[in-house]
């Protein structure tokens, strides 16, 4: 019962296809000029969605962001703000670097876009003079508290301040420096701290500002090679404002024309518009290079002018209508997504060359145009339409992917080769009619292209090549298993755009080390965070005293907690018990000071010497209106889910234990989150494999009930199909493997492709050549083969062409495919005639 009801499933659908087949061929013979209409109609809607439709260029944005690493390492780029900066990285001669940054400054601070000022902040000194006032607030605060920033290291250094011997000292230096030159710039800071306790306070603070490996012997962020100096901008508007972007890009061009040193810019906005602007123009270049092959290959094997011409007007349709239609459910598409429409150039074309090819054989064979065209669109129309559904649908299989970049790519791909397929079916009957009418012809036969030889060598020599291709698969397979996977997201970034080289010159100069780990402690009460904070800055200390880490920082670094602030009271309490404001302010006196002019610092000296601690929010505070701002800003965040502590670790590689790391982590604080791009990649590559595998499994289930349904009466097509996919999947996986070639989050998806486009060509082989005489076996055989060989040669020119872009997502995927395609064609069009003579030794006379 279950095979009866099957069976009649299966014919009713082929029953179906070929009356909905013969609907078209009516339709487009008898109307075309409504089928030209409809189109139209179509595109112009297209259009218009198109139109309305943002594109977006944040490269995170084509992961699902509920991943922890990914969700976190956002939340920090957004906390910290560096998705709103922009890097200008100087690199030239070191006393060179400070003069040029300072006319550099001066014209960025110039520049209007719109009449407002394009940058709200610029910076490149780690002290500023326009600063000097807040520094000296912070100064006071700092040494007059120094509970809160001494170390245990330095606190009997600090009370020996106070030691008559060193008080003179002081005071002389103190007189020195305000008779020199910059003396009227040192009053404020003389006021603040006379004894010059900073010294051996400021350098903890300095520390913790800096997120880079810079030069600690310079004012500026300049590297310790004193070779790059790096200056740090916000935009006045987000880079989701993409016409600011192009403008700030181009007003950036202009304001570094000339300057004395090589300038580079690195950044969201400037990432946004240059990675825009290479893809686009990769793109371009690739759709129109791979166009003009493509044409070019069939015009010559065909030498007909209007079909030629209308491959373009097919492409254009199956892009527009896809993009279209996308628009129709989504608001906005990844610009990775749309660049991969230029995919349709390489599979679109495959239809009208069938169509064509089975055409034009069966004309030059002096067949009529009526019945020509029947055998074209019906007969060999039947399974060009399931080989497009079995093409299409693995990509729209992966429109339930967890991964946008695969689900948008799936849909416009996948509705991409649906919207072709029918172009060619709609669109060639009229035109051919029309030739045939307008420009009658003798019809000779099309070339063989080597057809015929490579049918005649597999039938001579069938059972070597049968066992030399299972020797192939099954040693690629097992090179298979060695192929890695490359999760590094630059990777899929241009591999030579100035905003890609910028960065690497910046970790390659200024990076305290080449990764990064961050930990974030949250919660709601800010003192309850910073304890647990510092339970993590001891266990960092650890990993730093045992090598896994170069170096971290956390505002634990920078400020004392409540324990540890009384431990630091205690032991200053007894040192500073001798000192008093009234001895210090005679000293001054003596040294011909205004003691009056002291009065907030000497008034802060008695209060040392009575130990206590100080609030932590106070300190932070403090920290916040001083032009060390961003010690607080890069560690501490506070937002409506409450206070978020990073804690970032430095590390170089292998020697940082992250899986031990992370059970410590759990033990101390089981609700922290951590992130780094090597998380990121790791999770994101099992998500990747997760929805890879589910899109896999679901298409090639669909793709193996389309084959049932279509060979129902001859269940050996089924294997014809499947084998090509089986054995090239291996291979390409193995080639690359053996070749250096990494899998992406990108290029999986070329398995969707051979596992559409492989099942393709052994169905044609399989539907077509199915003569009782050698003879005529040979003539389908060869006129198949051709179709395929060409289809596989145009898609080649259409994927594999992204191989040459620099676009490293985009290129991935084109030397995946070559390889690919190359496999799949070997074993459809050389291998299966050799199985197909070895299986049927009846039919060899």
């Amino acid at each position: 019962m279950p095979l009866t009801l099957f069976s009649r499933i299966t014919t009713t659908a082929n029953a179906l296809t070929r009356r909905h087949l013969e609907w078209i061929f009516r339709l487009s013979t008898t109307r075309p000029l409504m089928v030209l209409t409809v189109f139209a109609t179509a595109m112009l809607i297209s259009a218009g969605a198109i139109v309305s439709t943002s594109f977006e260029t944040d490269i995170f944005r084509i992961f699902p962001t509920r991943q922890p690493a990914l969700k976190l390492l956002l939340d920090s780029i957004e906390w910290t703000g560096g998705a709103k900066e922009i890097y200008f990285l100087l690199e030239g001669e070191n006393e060179a670097l400070a003069r040029e940054a300072g006319r550099f400054e001066e014209r960025l601070r110039r520049v209007r876009i719109d009449g407002q000022p394009a940058f709200t902040r610029i910076t490149w000194r780690i002290f500023d003079e326009s600063q000097a006032a807040s520094f000296n607030r912070l100064v006071s605060y700092a040494v007059t508290h120094p509970q809160l920033f001494l170390t245990p290291e330095t606190v009997e250094r600090f009370a020996a301040r106070f030691s008559p011997a060193q008080i003179t000292e002081a005071l002389t230096r103190l007189t020195t420096e305000l008779a020199g030159q910059f003396g009227g710039q040192m009053t404020g800071l003389a006021v603040a701290d006379p004894l010059h306790l900073r010294d051996l306070v400021l350098p903890r603070l300095k520390a913790g500002s800096q997120a880079l490996d810079l030069d600690p012997a310079s004012p500026y962020f300049i590297s310790r090679n004193g070779k790059v100096l790096i200056m740090i901008a916000e935009p006045a508007r987000p880079v989701q404002d993409m016409v600011f972007s192009r403008r700030l890009v181009a007003v950036i061009n202009e304001a570094r024309r000339g300057s004395g040193v090589a300038i580079s810019c690195a950044g969201a906005h400037m990432s946004a518009v240059m990675d825009e602007a290479a893809l686009k123009s990769n793109v371009m270049v690739s759709i129109v290079s791979s166009l003009l092959v493509v044409l070019g290959i069939f015009y010559a094997v065909y030498r007909r002018l209007l079909p030629t011409l209308l491959i373009p007007v097919i492409l254009v349709c199956g892009v527009v209508l896809a993009l279209g239609t996308a628009g129709l459910f989504m608001s906005s598409i990844h610009i990775i997504s749309f660049a991969f429409t230029a995919l349709i150039t390489g599979i679109g074309t495959d239809y009208s060359i069938h169509l064509y090819d089975r055409f034009h054989t069966e004309r030059a064979a002096e067949k009529g145009s009526e019945e020509a065209l029947r055998l074209a669109f019906i007969n060999t129309g039947h399974g060009i339409f399931t080989a497009a559904i079995t093409t299409a649908l693995p990509f729209l299989a992966l429109c339930f992917s967890d991964v946008r970049a695969l689900s948008e790519l799936g849909l416009l791909v996948g509705l991409g080769v649906v919207y072709s397929l029918y172009a060619s079916l709609f669109f060639l009957p009229p035109l051919l009619i029309f030739m045939e009418r307008r420009f009658p012809i003798h019809y000779r036969p099309i070339p063989p292209l080597g057809m015929g030889s490579l049918w005649r060598l597999s039938q001579r020599r069938s059972g070597i090549i049968a066992a030399a291709s299972l020797l192939l698969t099954v040693g690629l397979w097992l090179a298979a298993g060695r192929v890695q996977f490359d999760g590094d997201l630059k990777n899929l970034q241009p591999r030579h755009s100035e905003a890609f080289l910028a960065q690497e010159r910046i970790e390659r100069n200024l990076s305290i080390a080449p990764r990064q780990l961050l930990a974030a402690i949250e919660g709601r009460d800010l003192g309850d965070v910073m304890e647990r904070m510092a339970k993590v800055d001891t266990l960092a200390k650890r990993l730093q005293e045992r090598g896994e880490i170069v170096a971290w920082s956390s505002l634990a670094r920078i400020i004392n907690q409540p324990a540890a602030q009384e431990r630091i009271a205690q032991r200053l309490q007894p040192l500073l018990a001798a000192t008093s404001a009234g001895t210090l302010r005679r000293r001054l006196e003596q040294q011909g000071f205004a003691a009056e002019k002291f009065n907030p610092f000497l008034d802060q000296v008695g209060h040392m010497a009575q130990g206590g601690t100080s609030g932590i929010e106070e300190a932070l505070a403090q920290l916040a209106v001083s032009p060390l701002r961003g010690v607080v800003s890069r560690h501490l965040v506070k937002d409506d889910k409450g206070y978020h502590a990073l804690v970032y670790l430095h590390y170089r590689g292998a020697e940082f234990k992250r899986d031990t790391f992370l059970a410590e982590l759990r033990s101390i604080d089981p609700t922290a989150r951590t992130t780094s791009m090597d998380l990121v990649a790791t999770q994101l590559g099992e998500v990747v494999r997760s929805s890879f595998i589910k899109a896999f499994l679901l298409g090639g289930t669909l793709v193996l009930i389309m084959l049932l349904i279509h060979f129902v009466e001859l269940p050996s097509g089924i294997f014809y199909s499947i084998f090509p996919v089986a054995a090239a999947t291996g291979c390409m996986l193995g080639s690359m493997a053996l070749s250096g070639i990494r899998l992406n989050y990108m290029n999986v998806m070329v398995l969707v492709t051979i596992m559409g486009m492989g099942s393709d060509f052994g169905l044609y082989i399989r539907f077509r050549v199915i003569a009782d005489t050698p003879h005529e076996r040979e003539r389908q055989y060869i006129q198949t083969a051709r179709a395929a060989f060409l289809s596989a040669l145009t898609t080649v020119v259409g994927f594999g062409s992204l191989a040459l872009t620099d676009y490293g997502a985009m290129s991935s995927i084109g030397w995946a495919t070559n390889l690919g395609v190359g496999f799949t064609t070997l074993f459809a069009l050389v291998t299966l005639p050799a199985v197909m003579f070895l299986a049927a030794p009846g039919r060899r006379k």
